[in-house]
């Protein structure tokens, strides 16, 4: 064996002696069920861009068929990535995009 490898298990030993104990003898660790950790990770959202067209237009209708409320559009952005940022009478403003799967939605922001 050469230096490098003896040191490198010497260093491995080293660690492993470290902080151990026997599983008998390690307290169990128990957390809340309010602080329990969820296991279950959300998927993020993939926002492709909004359908072609005049973007009030595409706004109007994609709010109206999500079933939100917006009584006039005032003001629809196509930004840089393709999606729509609409903004309504009411005060309302809603991000358009399409979703894989699911096509066109207006989420309220």
């Amino acid at each position: 064996m050469n230096t490098r490898t003896i040191g490198i298990l010497g260093l491995c030993i080293a660690l492993a002696g470290c902080n151990s104990e026997p599983a008998e003898e390690a307290a169990p660790t128990e957390v809340p069920a309010a602080e329990t950790p969820s296991t279950t990770m959300t998927a993020p959202v993939v926002m492709e861009p909004a359908p072609e067209g005049l973007p009030s237009r595409i706004a109007r209708e994609v709010i109206a068929e999500s079933g939100q409320t917006c009584t006039e559009v005032a003001n629809a952005e196509r930004g840089a990535n393709g999606t729509i940022t609409a903004n309504c009478a009411g005060g309302e403003t809603y991000q358009i995009y399409t979703q894989p799967g699911q096509g066109p939605v207006a989420v309220e922001q």
